[in-house]
């Protein structure tokens, strides 16, 4: 009797042997360990997708920026509109509305032009342009202005481009302007952009 319940056993375990499947409670803790890893992952693959859109803005306000002081040094002024430097900036993009206002509408007024004229404290001028989201990401600012040294024979243009601070994010517009008295300071709700 020994010897046939030896030889049912190790048929039983060769049979088990040959399925090769998981069981259950494997399958549910594999499961189980891929959903911490996800609810790990998620929130950071969420917020390089906000920088990558936020990307679009930095790259176009210094194509910008850069396009205003080329344009200054032929016309000695600031180009009031994104069409007059040919750096090929789309200006109602998927992501952002450049414009000389902080809030933008989808097509409204304002969109591609730039905000000039404007006193930089001595008597020079400068130009102004936003980055209004169009989600909730954070909007940016761009600004040139002229500068001239304390015995007045060296004026150069300088650029400044500064970014809503991350708590102040919302849908649309741009919390706080750059210091538009004096060009070369983010405003108080926007930080450089380095």
């Amino acid at each position: 009797m020994k010897s046939n319940f030896s030889y049912n056993l190790l048929k039983h375990l060769r049979r088990k042997q040959a399925e090769g499947g998981f069981t259950l409670i494997e399958l549910l803790v594999v499961i189980i360990i891929i959903g911490i890893l996800a609810a790990i992952a998620l929130p950071s693959f969420l917020n390089q997708a906000n920088r990558a859109r936020e990307t679009e803005a930095t790259n176009a306000i210094g194509a910008l920026n850069r396009g205003q002081q080329a344009y200054y040094l032929e016309a000695v002024e600031y180009a009031p509109e994104v069409d007059n430097l040919d750096v090929g900036v789309e200006t109602d993009s998927e992501n952002f509305n450049f414009g000389d206002a902080i809030n933008l509408a989808d097509g409204a007024g304002g969109i591609g032009n730039f905000k000039t004229g404007l006193d930089t404290g001595n008597g020079a001028q400068g130009a102004a342009i936003y980055a209004v989201p169009v989600e909730s990401i954070r909007g940016f600012a761009g600004s040139n202005y002229v500068t001239t040294t304390s015995d007045g024979t060296k004026t150069t243009t300088e650029a400044i481009l500064c970014r809503e601070k991350a708590a102040d994010a919302k849908t649309a517009g741009v919390v706080s302007t750059v210091d538009e008295t004096n060009y070369n300071a983010c405003g108080a709700d926007l930080e450089p952009v380095n």
